[in-house]
């Protein structure tokens, strides 16, 4: 009975407050844990200062481009064509004897080159037949003068001081003798063409596409063998020529055309070429006019690109005063290019751009400031302070 009078005693001797305490702490923890619980992922940063902006000025690279003269190009694609062909045919008949071995699908011919031989014999005797006839024409000739002449004597001793009339002078007979003997002059030279043309050339350097002939063939013209032959298609060398379709804006951009300088690029190389002549006619479908271009002399025919390939054609248009050549890099979105203000500043510009040129973009002349940035870079806006440097030569 004391024992437990004891331990009664001694629970009611704790103060309360102790109590408490314990209470409040249990309730502060569970109100940090719901407090950290409810806090957000990320933590909230001081704004940076506007001296650490300023210190972290982002480097560019600029050119300071100078106006100048500069001439636009027209870039075109066209192909290799021929301006014409030419059938090669024999103008007397006759039994082929030899042909060149240069008359063959892409051989070469020079100009007044024999490349086919008919056999001559015919020919031949034709042309002594026709010579002796003119030998025999002009012993006729030779005959009627000396008899005009034994006639004069004859009636100047019968009629002495009396007019001579043409009869006795024998002006008919002589007339009509040298006729003949023209005549027979013009039979000679006749037969000698005839003889000329069993050799067959060109007067001109032909290259050649198709060849149909070879020894033993009976050629000629349609009346003597009964049909015409065709021996073969050659093409002059400067029959050489590249067309190039061309909208009407750029032709009315280029004109006059003819006699543009152009760059022509084939798979054999570059050429220099210039605008010879164009069109006479729009394509009723295309709406397209066409550009002929010759190749300029100093380069040889078989280095030229074979007709029927495609080649890049780039022509000189107008020179253009006051204006900028800017590097392909300088060019940000939609045609706009920045431009480092003299505060160090960048300030966006839109040129006026004219077309394309091999150093870049050509756009009319406009104050470059401190110069044009040369690339793009992150975070790139109006006003925003920048360090600036030269770009590099490459650019």
């Amino acid at each position: 009975m004391e024992q437990e009078t004891a331990e009664h005693r001694s629970g009611s001797d704790r103060p309360k407050w102790m109590g408490y305490a314990q209470a409040i702490l249990i309730l502060a923890v569970i109100g940090v844990v719901l407090y950290f619980a409810q806090a957000p992922n990320r933590m909230e940063r001081d704004p940076i200062s506007d001296l650490t902006l300023d210190q972290a000025k982002p480097a560019v690279s600029v050119v300071q481009p100078v106006p100048t003269e500069q001439a636009l190009r027209v870039d075109l694609t066209g192909a290799v064509t021929l301006r014409g062909t030419v059938k090669v045919m024999s103008e007397v008949g006759g039994r082929v004897v030899w042909v060149s071995p240069s008359f063959r699908n892409g051989g070469s011919i020079a100009a007044n080159e024999t490349f086919i031989r008919l056999d001559p014999v015919e020919y031949e005797l034709d042309l002594e037949a026709a010579t002796a006839e003119v030998a025999r024409a002009d012993a006729r000739v030779l005959v009627e003068r000396a008899r005009a002449e034994e006639s004069l004597d004859s009636f100047a001793r019968e009629n002495p001081g009396a007019d001579i009339p043409a009869w006795v002078r024998r002006v008919p007979q002589i007339a009509q003798s040298e006729a003949e003997l023209m005549k027979a002059r013009a039979e000679m030279k006749r037969a000698r063409l005839r003889l000329d043309r069993t050799e067959i050339s060109l007067p001109f350097d032909v290259r050649v596409t198709a060849a149909d002939i070879d020894v033993g063939q009976l050629v000629g013209p349609a009346e003597l063998v009964g049909r015409a032959t065709s021996l073969g298609s050659v093409y002059r060398t400067d029959a050489v020529q590249v067309r190039a379709p061309v909208e009407q804006e750029s032709l009315a951009y280029l004109a006059p055309a003819i006699g543009r300088s152009a760059t022509i690029r084939a798979e054999s190389g570059t050429f220099h070429a210039v605008v010879e002549r164009t069109s006479a006619i729009i394509g009723p479908k295309s709406r397209l006019a066409a550009l002929f271009l010759k190749f300029a002399e100093s380069h040889p025919v078989e280095t030229l690109p074979r007709p029927g390939s495609f080649v890049e054609v780039s022509i000189a248009g107008p020179v253009h005063d006051n204006v900028l050549v800017l590097p392909e890099s300088a060019m940000q979105d939609r045609g706009s290019v920045w431009v480092v203000d003299d505060g160090g500043t960048l300030q966006a510009v839109a040129p006026q751009v004219l077309g394309h040129v091999d150093g870049g973009v050509l756009v009319e002349a406009f104050d470059v400031g401190a110069g044009i940035v040369v690339g793009s870079f992150r975070g790139a806006r109006e006003g925003l302070a920048v360090e600036v440097s030269d770009a590099p030569a490459s650019e």
